[in-house]
């Protein structure tokens, strides 16, 4: 807890432009929709941002380590085609069928790993080559056409819709997975490691630290949330859908950048946050029926302005680690 408080100290400024910022959006909002703090609005969002916002934070651990993943979105759509396979065609329980997509999801996440880490492909083009090939092959599944056979009655929409004790399962999956991964990255020694990878290899390499399977762990990690995710909003859609996963990618991203320009790295809380106010934004517009493309500029230019601010933190992190070697020696 205490290393939690010295974190928040050292980022109080940032920490308070971004409680301003949501501020402003809250009041902005309210003020163009009356409906914006009714408790069913409230209710609606908060379930919105425990589906998207897990996507963003298997993104994290990838950030974490210093590479990309232009992968996830497509990979996901290849979960839920395959999940939805099951349910639909071949007529499984849903717990069969949630297995398989996740494993689908597992294994692209193991070719990434091995593409990027052990074989030292640019992480950018390879994330997309093998996100274009687990998309093409979601087409396989039904050319391309919807699957909606068997998805009512299977009870797979409880997936998404299902309370436990008054709580939806999505605010279930946000509060254990977001718990999880705080406690697994910043609480254990291997945790620790994503961040050693990402910040000096050379390091952690002489520190015995096995940077293929850290890169492997984070691009499992990454793809594994993103399909889960997927196949949430698939049975909250009632049909599997190839192109459902595609619109996880700018607000994973816009998610994650905007924590590291509160707390000047990848952190669990601040890509929580980020996903808070990227919500926030998605649902707003969406109360307004603002056209679509409102929300893309949106997205694009809080990405853009998020990578800015990180890349300033980053410079003046190095020119003052530069700095404390020379006076050091």
């Amino acid at each position: 807890m205490s290393k939690l408080n010295n974190h928040l100290s050292k980022n109080a400024v940032s920490i308070a432009i971004f409680l301003f910022v949501i501020a402003i959006v809250l009041v902005v909002f309210s003020f163009l929709s009356p409906v914006f703090m009714t408790k069913n609005n409230i209710l609606r969002a908060i379930k919105h941002l425990s589906i998207t916002s897990i996507a963003a934070l298997g993104l994290t651990f990838v950030i974490t380590v210093g590479y990309s993943d232009m992968s996830f979105h497509f990979v996901s759509c290849f979960a839920g085609m395959t999940m939805s396979f099951f349910i639909g065609k071949m007529v499984l329980p849903p717990l069969p069928s949630i297995f398989f997509g996740l494993l689908a999801g597992c294994i692209f996440g193991v070719i990434n790993g091995i593409a990027v880490g052990k074989y030292k492909l640019p992480d950018m083009i390879a994330t997309i080559g093998i996100g274009s090939f687990a998309w093409g092959m979601a087409y396989l599944y039904s050319k391309g056409n919807y699957i909606y056979e068997n998805f009512l009655t299977s009870g797979i929409i409880n997936f998404c819709d299902g309370k436990l004790y008054g709580i939806p399962y999505p605010v279930i999956y946000l509060f254990v997975f977001y718990t999880l991964a705080y406690i697994f990255l910043h609480r254990t020694k291997y945790g620790r490691g994503f961040y050693a990878t990402g910040s000096n290899q050379v390091a952690a390499l002489f520190s015995g630290i096995n940077i293929e399977n850290y890169i492997i762990s984070a691009y499992v990690i990454s793809n594994v949330l993103s399909s889960f995710t997927n196949m949430v909003m698939t049975a909250a859609q009632g049909n599997g859908n190839v192109k459902g996963g595609l619109v996880l990618l700018m607000p994973a991203y816009s998610a994650v950048f905007i924590g590291m320009s509160i707390f000047r790295k990848p952190t669990i809380i601040g890509t929580f946050c980020g996903s808070f106010l990227i919500s926030i934004i998605q649902n707003g517009f969406t109360l307004l029926n603002a056209p679509f493309y409102f929300m893309d500029m949106t997205m694009g230019a809080t990405l853009i302005i998020s990578i800015i601010i990180s890349k300033i933190e980053f410079k003046r992190k190095k020119e003052m680690s530069e700095i404390s070697q020379v006076e050091a020696e």
